[in-house]
């Protein structure tokens, strides 16, 4: 009987002080008692439970995911290019002091330039994709192109031992700024493309020398509007206006195709010796695979040929569809995998590719790249 009476007064005691608590809290939320000004920052109490709370579910969340090559030729400067143009506001660059307006964050974002990454690759790509809640850490851009991201994480990886030679050698380009038209292919568009659109960052950038202009300007309102999906370009484009897009198309079409005939200073990241190379056996299999293909298509399969839409042949085809020929076969692997997971977007004549390149196997789609990157 008095175990009873005493387990029924604990009961009561732990009830009274739970909603006790309860009445406090409900308190301090409706009285506005309680700071929340970002001047005062956190206590270190605070700081410590929230940064290995996420240091911890960072770690859990992922796990399981899987790193590329993170040297990949132009991958650190791709990275460079898409942390300048979206991440060095916060997070600061080299040779400039931390930036004083985040600085009044809580939490303050960290100064990149003297950090140290001791995360692993999954962490940081992790983190990169989906951000940090209440930390004013934004998620990337565009959740469909896991590809983009990569090459912003082998960037910060390298950043601790980056200089502001090696800095500024990645993301600015040496051209002339005599007109508003050239001002602005520096300020928006050369570090991944070059001044004369034939590329500097790798082949996961598209050669947009000579491109038709009609699709470039139908391109850029797309990445401008969402409509076609890049962390990348989405921030970029959506900083232009009409004026300024037609320009850019304007002035990237016009420019010779082939980089030794634009008298240009800087060479382009995809070389006219890699795309002529002899091909091995194998490869040539699958050249005369993708040749067949792009020329053919595929009866069987119900797969139009590509050179009726994208060519090369003779007759001039709709500008408002790309050029492939010449493109980087890593660039265009990607672009056949994102149309067949209607993961890619684009213009109004986008849904035409999601059938056909989902009816595309692996080796149809690696031949097709081959092709016209050769």
């Amino acid at each position: 009987m008095n175990n009873s009476r005493t387990n029924w007064q604990r009961l009561k005691e732990l009830t009274i002080l739970l909603v006790g608590l309860g009445v406090i809290g409900i308190v301090v939320l409706v009285s506005g008692v309680f700071p929340i000004k970002a001047s005062s920052g956190h206590w270190p109490i605070t700081a410590w439970i929230l940064d290995f709370a996420s240091d911890r579910s960072v770690d859990f969340h992922s796990a399981g995911i899987e790193s590329p090559p993170l040297d990949e030729p132009g991958m650190i400067r791709l990275g460079a290019a898409s942390y300048d143009a979206n991440c060095r506001w916060c997070h600061g660059r080299p040779g400039l002091p931390v930036p004083r307006v985040p600085a009044e964050m809580t939490p303050a974002p960290p100064y990149f330039p003297t950090a140290t990454f001791d995360q692993e690759p999954r962490e940081l790509f992790y983190i990169v994709k989906h951000g940090i809640k209440f930390a004013g850490m934004p998620a990337w851009p565009s959740r469909q192109r896991d590809d983009e991201v990569w090459p912003l994480v082998a960037f910060l990886k390298s950043f601790p031992e980056m200089d502001v030679a090696t800095y500024l050698g990645h993301v600015q380009v040496s051209m002339e700024t005599d007109s508003a038209t050239k001002q602005l292919v520096a300020d928006a568009c050369a570090s991944c493309h070059g001044a004369h659109g034939h590329g500097r960052a790798g082949d996961r950038v598209p050669v947009i020398a000579g491109q038709n202009r009609e699709y470039l300007e139908m391109t850029l309102k797309a990445f401008k509007t969402g409509h076609r999906h890049s962390g990348i370009m989405e921030p970029i484009a959506a900083r232009l206006d009409a004026a300024e897009i037609r320009k850019l198309a304007e002035y990237f079409s016009i420019q010779p195709a082939h980089p030794s005939e634009s008298g240009a200073d800087e060479p382009s990241s995809h070389p006219a010796e890699a795309k002529s190379r002899e091909l091995n056996e194998s490869e040539q299999t699958l050249y005369e695979l993708g040749k067949s293909l792009a020329n053919h298509g595929d009866g069987p399969q119900k797969i139009a040929s590509c050179v009726e839409c994208h060519g090369p042949t003779p007759i001039d085809r709709s500008v408002e569809y790309p050029r492939l020929e010449g493109q980087p076969a890593a660039y265009l692997r990607q672009q056949l995998h994102l149309f067949a997971d209607q993961a890619r977007g684009g213009t109004e004549n986008a849904d035409l590719m999601h059938g056909i390149a989902s009816k595309l196997s692996d080796e149809q789609i690696d031949a097709l790249a081959l092709y016209y990157s050769h």
